[in-house]
């Protein structure tokens, strides 16, 4: 066996799409867990828990700059596309986050629960009546980016317009770069002209609030990134984790049915949920020489960070490959760690734990015959494309 048996990995191979946990597993055994690879511009992989913390909350050695997880060159500090505070280094990064937060504290997000509730009635209701249907292209997109264009303010009839925005984004994006430019120039266009009439006219939406902030940090570029944030990072990654988590229901029949019966169980199991099937990889880029777990980093390298690998580090979690509705001691980083733990965290539990108690209430005996078939996105947000299903 060579040293470095996962050198050399491909994100968007469909091997690795399809289960990334056998590459991770094989970086696990090797002689140092780390993984590189010259594809897609090149990057390194840390795949224990305490490596991908260590790399998420330490901004002196690994800096948030760049969110692309591939690409022929990291950007330059100051340079590529600005969307804080996910692009966020310190000291600037506070006040980024800071402009967003009011929006997203568990007061604020527990207001639109009764929208997310709702809504996710209304579309479980209607899949109900038809027998069958893809849950995530009928339900969790349409619930996910519903609940987006209701903060932002944007017509709910945008909802196919986004969807496509977020397809071209991450999915598409990574391995055609002319493609990705003409989307951010679209989006970034589509948010130019809404700032424009908030600042002009506020109501009450976060595009309002982004448009009318003072601070002489704020400049327009600033403004842009804030709300293409929004959109880009609430999207995909919540839709993911909701269709994977009913991918896995539907599919587990013992599962579905003890959640089903009872639903104490709902808030360990939306947690373990997001531990096993962690959607979200950020990248960073190395700001000096620097070793990782005993290989050499050089400076402005990528390094990425798989939450999905963190998840399931044994060393870390008992029986760590066994998903359990009930487990108590879960301290997974499907939101990251330290400053940049996601903003919408609390907002993104909300839709997961209202979808899941929709979809059962609706559908409690509902069935994926063909789970193996399902195809998993690859890239920063590993989610399934599309699951078929049967209301039982």
């Amino acid at each position: 066996m060579t040293p470095f048996p996962a050198d050399g990995y491909d994100l968007f191979s469909p091997e690795f799409s399809k289960d990334p946990h056998r590459t991770y597993e094989a970086v696990r055994a090797s002689a140092c867990p780390v993984a590189h690879s010259d594809r897609l511009g090149g990057s390194w992989m840390p795949v224990r828990f305490d490596d991908i913390r260590s790399v998420a909350r330490n901004p002196e050695d690994y800096s948030s700059r760049t969110s692309e997880i591939t690409g022929p060159t990291v950007a330059e500090p100051g340079g590529g596309l600005l969307i804080p505070p996910i692009t966020s280094d310190p000291p600037e990064h506070k006040a980024h986050r800071d402009l967003l937060m009011p929006w997203f504290t568990p007061k604020a997000v527990a207001a639109r629960g009764p929208f997310v509730r709702a809504k996710a009635e209304s579309l479980a209701a209607a899949l109900a009546e038809r027998g069958e249907g893809d849950l995530v292209a009928d339900f969790a997109q349409n619930l996910t980016v519903a609940t987006l264009a209701r903060i932002l303010g944007v017509p709910i009839d945008l909802q196919p317009t986004f969807i496509d925005w977020t397809v071209r984004m991450f999915r598409l994006g990574p391995l055609d770069t002319d493609l990705r430019a003409r989307t951010v120039h679209e989006i970034l266009g589509f948010f130019d002209g809404l700032l424009a009439e908030r600042a002009r006219d506020p109501r009450d939406d976060l595009l309002s609030h982004i448009a009318t902030a003072e601070g002489d940090h704020l400049t327009h570029k600033h403004r842009l990134g804030s709300a293409f944030v929004i959109l880009l990072a609430g999207a995909d990654t919540t839709w993911s984790a909701i269709g994977a988590g009913l991918w896995h229901l539907g599919h587990h029949p013992a599962d579905r049915d003890a959640l089903a019966a009872d639903r104490s169980l709902m808030d360990t199991a939306v947690e373990e949920i997001l531990r096993y099937y962690a959607p979200v990889t950020v990248t960073r880029t190395a700001t000096r020489d620097l070793t990782l777990c005993g290989r050499g980093v050089r400076a402005g390298d990528r390094v990425i960070a798989p939450f999905a690998a963190a998840n399931r580090d044994p060393g870390v979690f008992e029986d760590a490959d066994t998903l359990r509705l009930g487990r108590r001691r879960n301290r997974h980083l499907a939101f990251g760690t330290g400053a940049h733990r996601c903003i919408g965290s609390s907002l993104a539990r909300l839709e997961l734990k209202t979808a899941l108690g929709a979809w059962l209430d609706a559908m409690p005996r509902f069935e994926v015959p063909d789970p193996g078939s399902v195809r998993w996105t690859s890239g920063a947000v590993r989610g399934p494309e599309a699951v078929a299903f049967v209301s039982g």
